[in-house]
């Protein structure tokens, strides 16, 4: 958390994923996956958004849709497999997929991702040496 004292520092700290937009990070709205628990997808999720935000500004090149797909869905399958989540049975399309379905969501996932590379490319890598 961030106090009131911190915020100065706010244009210096890398903004998470979730803070370039309002799209959910939830699979349910692309392909109706319901994973458990939410608060830990949510958590995963963005970490692996910055991630693969980090690839796109090593090799200076975004990614496409179809391959994101691909990375998104056995990034899920991972954290089922490693105990991370649990997988319910899937929402009924009207309840998840139909919403964003797989493309808007991916789509939104780009933005994020294209808006931490700006802001790398503007503030600094956060890797990178401060000396």
């Amino acid at each position: 958390m961030t106090s009131d004292g911190d915020r100065s520092t706010n244009a210096e700290r890398t903004p998470s994923p979730m803070e370039f937009g309002s799209m959910p990070l939830d699979p349910i709205y692309a392909w109706s996956l319901v994973l458990e628990p939410v608060e830990a997808l949510i958590e995963h999720t963005s970490r692996f958004i910055e991630q693969l935000a980090r690839e796109a500004y090593e090799r200076d090149e975004s990614f496409d849709i179809d391959e994101m797909e691909g990375r998104f869905l056995a990034f899920f399958d991972r954290l089922v497999e490693q105990g991370t989540l649990t997988r319910l049975p899937d929402a009924p399309p009207e309840m998840g997929g139909r919403i964003l379905g797989p493309r808007r969501w991916l789509r939104a996932q780009r933005i994020r991702i294209k808006h931490l590379v700006e802001h790398w490319r503007e503030h600094g890598h956060p890797d990178s040496p401060t000396t």
